[in-house]
């Protein structure tokens, strides 16, 4: 157990010091192949509209070996914006296990038939199961490095041992990759009042002047004087981009 324990503890030391995206991903491929699992793909931003793997400009962040017939189907058919695993991403903060068994496929949020088809062409390749590593970066930046194999594999005992690595390789593949093309501070950028809180919080769930004046017990003009002063802080163009970049950098409530 010593010697394992050693190996995850080299790994994670290794990711820590990951300059650069491309020493970061050797750093992941190679914990891919300490666990056993050779296939690995890697995405930095889920919301970005480029196909099966993110890109770092007009470069792909991660050559990965998946079967290029899988690449190509998955690219044309833009099975990664509905892909459950990616999905599931934005309601995990740590390493989950997804797989198909006897009972159908387990995973850590409910599918429909369309995501269901979506995994079962995966497992058409025998990708049926894996660990996948979310990835919650500053400004709501979300992306994951899923390692893919079939479900014959002891993922619970991989995932209780390399766990606290695989945390770390996702915060520091993220930082190492968003280093060279991280934009500056804000300018200016500080907190906002409790009454800019609380109207910009509001606004963002669609409420108006008038709304949020009844709520807060104040005239609309007193709402929307709150928000203006809000916009100003982060530079903000409109009220929609107030909402925005307040809600990104967590600097408001939920909006749910």
């Amino acid at each position: 157990m010593a010697g394992k324990t050693a190996k995850t503890a080299l790994h994670a030391a290794r990711m820590t010091q990951a300059g650069d995206s491309d020493t970061a991903l050797r750093a992941v491929r190679d914990i891919g192949e300490a666990m056993g699992i050779p296939t690995v793909t890697v995405i930095d931003d889920l919301s970005s509209l480029s196909a099966l793997i993110g890109y770092r400009r007009d470069k792909p962040i991660f050559e990965s070996n998946l079967p290029p017939k899988f690449r190509d189907t998955w690219n044309r058919r833009q099975y990664r914006l509905n892909n459950p695993v990616y999905l599931a991403c934005r309601t995990e903060s740590v390493p989950f296990i997804w797989r198909v068994d006897a009972e159908g496929w387990s995973i850590p949020i409910a599918i429909d038939a369309a995501q269901r088809r979506i995994l079962n062409y995966a497992a058409s390749f025998g990708m049926t199961g894996g660990i996948c590593v979310p990835i919650h970066a500053p400004r709501g930046h979300i992306g994951c490095i899923n390692f893919i194999a079939s479900a014959e594999r002891d993922f619970e005992r991989l995932l209780e041992e390399w766990r606290s690595t695989l945390i770390v390789a996702g915060v520091y593949f993220m930082r190492a990759h968003a280093q060279p093309f991280r934009q500056d501070a804000l300018d200016g950028l500080r907190h906002l009042t409790k009454q800019e809180v609380a109207c910009v919080t509001f606004a963002a769930r669609g409420m108006t002047d008038k709304q949020i004046a009844i709520e807060l017990d104040v005239v609309p003009g007193t709402a929307r004087f709150h928000i203006e002063n809000a916009a100003r802080k982060p530079n903000a163009r409109s009220r929609t981009q107030t909402v925005a970049i307040a809600a990104q950098l967590g600097l408001i409530g939920s909006v749910a």
